[in-house]
């Protein structure tokens, strides 16, 4: 099962522990986790994982689970520590990194962002044009390697768009900001 997210069905079943398992939180998350479903406060990630992809989950995990996000939060709130504003501060910080890269393009002028859109823009028509009009190699491996770094052109691609137009995550602090202001004008 190598593909098995725990940290998702975590999350499904204690939003809490999700939320610290994504973020500097992942330790006391794992420790309060390790501690409920293996009476072990030392448990690693893996042991985790391999506790919960059995297949098999019982009441007595879901319920192990939900106590540790109680837990969490109980421990959290002992610590005075808002999981909210430090995944808030994180995100602040994210966006204002994105920030400086812009000021520091309209600051220098540097046509290297531009450079790179267009090569990537190229590469990407390129090998969708082999794509379409050609023929891929009979061999799995090279045309493994080919689907490969057209996906890794086309990320790149999308990163470099999203650096002049913004990304969906500057959208949704844009969006989170104005129902913030939204619903301290209805209080």
């Amino acid at each position: 099962m190598a593909d098995f997210d725990w940290k998702r069905l975590v999350a499904g079943i204690a939003p809490v522990l999700g939320t610290a398992l994504g973020g500097p939180l992942v330790g006391a998350a794992v420790a309060e986790l390790g501690a409920a479903l293996l009476d072990n406060r030392d448990a690693t990630e893996d042991q985790l994982a391999a506790a919960l992809s059995t297949g098999r989950l019982g009441p007595e995990q879901i319920v192990a689970i939900k106590q540790a996000a109680n837990a969490l939060t109980i421990r959290m709130r002992e610590l005075d520590i808002d999981v909210l504003k430090i995944n808030q501060a994180a995100e602040d910080a994210y966006l204002k990194d994105m920030q400086d890269a812009r000021a520091r393009q309209v600051a220098t002028r540097d046509p290297t962002p531009q450079v790179i859109l267009g090569v990537l823009f190229l590469l990407w028509a390129g090998t969708f044009a082999a794509f379409y009009f050609g023929t891929l190699p009979a061999d799995d491996f090279i045309r493994a390697l080919i689907v490969r770094a057209y996906a890794t052109i086309e990320t790149g691609l999308t990163g470099a768009i999203a650096y002049f137009i913004g990304s969906s995550r500057g959208s949704k602090a844009s969006g989170d900001a104005v129902r913030k202001i939204a619903e301290q004008a209805q209080r």
